[in-house]
């Protein structure tokens, strides 16, 4: 009995390495079709260098996140191979925190339809990615760390690992700033969780702690931040005048973004708690049965009405924001209360609760810091995965035998590929644009003319400004590409 079962898991560890494999080669091929882009350029050019040179002084902290991004940008092949890398390492990451396993194909679908305005920045942006979806990577092997902890593994705890958590935690902090603050709240909240459940602190929570100190203080050094304060940095700025209005705002703004623009999300949202409600709800009694019943009523009554309100934009008017707020306010209280009170019930409360905090918490500093755009929330994307895979693990005995049977794997797997094969047909189409526009600059440089028009390429929507908007864009792009700078490139207008 014993041989069979050692033969069985041998066959299964040797089944998760060949779809890893196959993940990564198809990565791989997606992400040599993804052309460079807007600031790629730059980085990979002469401004590159010369931020390099100045170690970035004046330009930003995220000095792990720029030498990516060099080396991104510099080498081609390191590109292909370090993103199939990291998004390979992104999958296994999210299948390894989750209750029940098997998960691979599902957060292949999950990243693959998330919002085109997110993807496109982050997947389909190198200098996007080497940010947005490296510091996510890094941060959830910290979060790996804490839910072996949370689910009562017993994890090593030599100095040798504590060194390694403080070379994770600084790398970690030294990418993009809002992940900065989330790892700093990580590391806090392990150390208040260890001392409050055993009454001392472990070293790797130390260690990780220390690490996102230095990390910060490496990057906070920079003067860029004291140009950010002071409201002098040429990208980043705070709100200071007017900042509880501006807070309003942007509040209502990130809630949309972070929740009814995820169309995915909200529809495995609906549907789980659904699920866990039907399993769990005879467990419950008393006040903790009836806040279940709300909140799982309201949820499955509001996500599909504001998904559809959603789509209504050509009636949108004042009050039908205001009602479209409340509502989603409402929802997203719900959510908390309802995962809350059957998440305590099943004894994974801070499993749960952990996840909702690791969406909330990289979003809280865009509510005074701007620029904010999409890929600012690529991250809090990822951790609703992270909730999700949680709340499969408060419907009993059912995971294996609904959601990751082998008959659905198969299915699964080949939707999975379908999605990356998409996305590889649709960056081919792109790069062979981009290719023929580059040979017609090239073209009009060797023919000794002064000025060349080029035309906006299709589907560019899924690349970061393929097609540049200004001078110094431009400038960046002859650079890199060795074109007589004093070629001027005119961009034929789409209606035109």
């Amino acid at each position: 009995m014993t041989n069979k079962l050692n033969i069985g898991i041998h066959a299964g560890n040797k089944d998760k390495v060949r779809k890893y494999i196959g993940l990564f080669i198809a990565f791989a091929i997606l992400f040599l079709v993804i052309p460079y882009c807007d600031d790629d350029l730059r980085w990979g050019g002469t401004p590159g260098l010369s931020r390099l040179a100045n170690w970035f002084d004046g330009y930003g902290g995220r000095y792990l996140g720029y030498l990516i991004i060099i080396l991104m940008t510099r080498f081609y092949s390191a590109k292909v191979l370090l993103q199939a890398a990291l998004l390979t390492a992104l999958v296994y990451l999210l299948d390894s925190i989750a209750y029940e396993k098997q998960t691979e194909y599902v957060s292949v679908l999950f990243l693959f339809f998330m919002p085109l305005m997110i993807f496109s920045d982050t997947i389909g942006w190198t200098s996007g990615f080497a940010n947005y979806i490296t510091s996510v990577v890094f941060s959830l092997v910290y979060v790996k760390y804490v839910y072996r902890r949370l689910d009562g593994e017993n994890v090593t705890t030599s100095i040798l690992h504590a060194l390694g958590y403080v070379l994770l935690g600084c790398a970690g902090s030294l990418i993009v700033e809002h992940f900065t603050v989330y790892n700093l709240c990580l590391a806090l909240f392990m150390i208040a969780y260890t001392f409050a459940t055993e009454r001392r602190v472990r070293l790797p929570e130390m260690g990780f702690l220390a690490g996102v100190v230095l990390g910060i203080a490496l990057m906070f050094s920079n003067s860029t931040y004291r140009n950010v304060a002071s409201g002098d940095d040429f990208y980043r700025g705070v709100n200071t005048s007017g900042m509880l209005a501006a807070m309003v705002n942007r509040f209502g703004r990130i809630i949309n973004i972070c929740y009814l623009e995820l169309p995915a999300i909200v529809i495995s949202i609906t549907v789980v708690t659904f699920l866990i409600w039907k399993v769990r709800r005879k467990f419950l009694g008393g006040i903790a049965g009836k806040m279940a019943d709300i909140g799982t009523a309201f949820i499955c009554f509001a996500n599909p009405v504001m998904l559809l309100a959603d789509q209504t934009r050509e009636y949108d008017h004042a009050a039908k924001n205001v009602v479209s707020l409340m509502l989603l306010l409402l929802t997203l209280v719900a959510i908390v209360v309802t995962v809350g009170v059957f998440s305590w019930q099943a004894g994974r409360f801070w499993q749960c609760m952990g996840a909702i905090i690791s969406i909330v918490v990289p979003a809280v500093p865009f509510l005074i810091v701007s620029p904010m755009t999409y890929r600012c929330f690529c991250g809090s994307y990822i951790f609703w995965i992270v909730l999700l895979y949680q709340m499969l693990s408060l419907i009993p005995e059912t995971c294996d035998k609904i959601f990751f049977n082998i008959e659905l794997q198969k299915y699964l797997k080949v939707v999975a590929y379908a999605a990356i094969g998409f996305y590889i047909c649709i960056y081919s189409s792109i790069m062979l644009q981009d290719i023929m526009r580059l040979r017609s600059v090239r073209n009009a440089e060797a023919q000794g003319k002064t000025e060349v028009t080029i035309g906006h390429l299709s589907n560019e929507n899924f690349v970061h400004d393929i097609t540049l908007e200004n001078d110094e864009q431009w400038a960046g792009y002859k650079d890199f590409y060795g074109i007589d700078p004093d070629l001027k490139i005119n961009v034929r207008e789409e209606d035109e």
